[in-house]
């Protein structure tokens, strides 16, 4: 019981953070429509650029971790208007395809970049004091709570700007129908700007928050930018990103309690297989009726 207790309160901590990370990504997808790789290079970037700042600059942790931050939404901005723009306008009707294999490409790019530059290994990032709290079998840190309350406070605040502003009327207008925003006078292409510029803020504050806990390293965004696609597909690209942050701890809770039964390597694969299977019975959805044909109710005959 107490193993339970404690990777339930992991599974919330971590939840919260697959949660925002999810909720940028499937708002880029569902506005954009580029399924955006690079998600995981705009991660990596926020901590190493927050790493460079405090140690050649000599600036305290918030400085340096603004500027990591802001190095994340350019770096994201950047993607899209000299990457994905230039090359979705060239591929025409394959753009989908295109933009598909340019972001990863440039994302396996730019890590072997960073790992040129700082090597393989793992770069030291020190920031506040790190202290534990107790409550009767659960451990967790204070960079646990910080974490999972900027995550919070990340998701809802996308959602009252969806909600409750002219330009998150306007986001979801051009997420709806992009052509019809355009003729009502919506300027899509800052839109897509904007909604990369969420997506850079989302994964900097997310990514500076982690290097703090665990590690900072140039594949460090490998295995997040798997779950913020698990999360922004279960959650829906069209939908509040509060759902996002219902789907995103439940995978939180679903990876640390398959590590009660499954290595710590299977724990992850059950994560990835709920989304095999949604994705099959998406697929298949009405299919099995025509497994199973209705079996047809003899007639009467017509009364005389």
């Amino acid at each position: 019981m107490n193993d339970f207790l404690q990777l339930t309160a992991n599974g919330l901590f971590r939840g919260m953070s697959y949660a925002a990370m999810g909720a940028g990504l499937a708002l880029i997808l569902g506005v954009t429509g580029r399924f955006h790789f690079s998600y995981s290079l705009t991660y990596t970037i926020a901590p190493l650029a927050a790493f460079a700042v405090a140690s050649w600059a000599k600036l305290p942790f918030w400085p340096a971790a603004a500027a990591g931050v802001l190095a994340a939404i350019a770096l994201s901005i950047a993607i899209e208007v000299f990457i994905y723009r230039p090359v979705s306008a060239r591929a025409g009707a394959n753009s989908l395809l295109a933009v598909l294999v340019s972001s990863l490409g440039f994302s396996i790019f730019g890590v072997a970049i960073l790992q040129l530059l700082l090597g393989t290994g793992s770069v030291p990032f020190y920031g506040p004091e790190l202290s534990s709290v107790d409550l009767g079998p659960i451990i967790f840190t204070n960079f646990d709570v910080l974490q999972a309350i900027s995550a919070l406070v990340l998701v809802i605040g996308l959602a009252l700007l969806l909600a409750r502003t002219p330009l998150g009327r306007s986001i979801k207008a051009t997420r709806s129908n992009p052509p019809l925003a355009a003729v009502l006078g919506i300027n899509t292409r800052r839109i897509n700007i904007v909604v990369f510029g969420i997506g850079g803020l989302i994964t900097g504050v997310c990514a500076i928050w982690y290097g703090l806990q665990y590690t900072v390293e140039p594949t460090m965004g490998d295995r997040v930018i798997i779950y913020s696609f698990v999360v922004a597909f279960l959650a829906g690209t069209r939908t509040s990103p509060l759902r996002a942050l219902v789907v995103g701890v439940a995978l939180g809770l679903l990876e640390q309690w398959a590590s009660l039964l499954l290595s710590a390597q299977w724990s992850q694969t059950a994560v990835f297989a709920v989304l095999v299977v949604y994705l099959v019975v998406l697929s298949t959805r009405g299919g099995w009726r025509n497994w199973f044909p209705a079996r047809r109710l003899p007639t009467r005959p017509a009364a005389n």
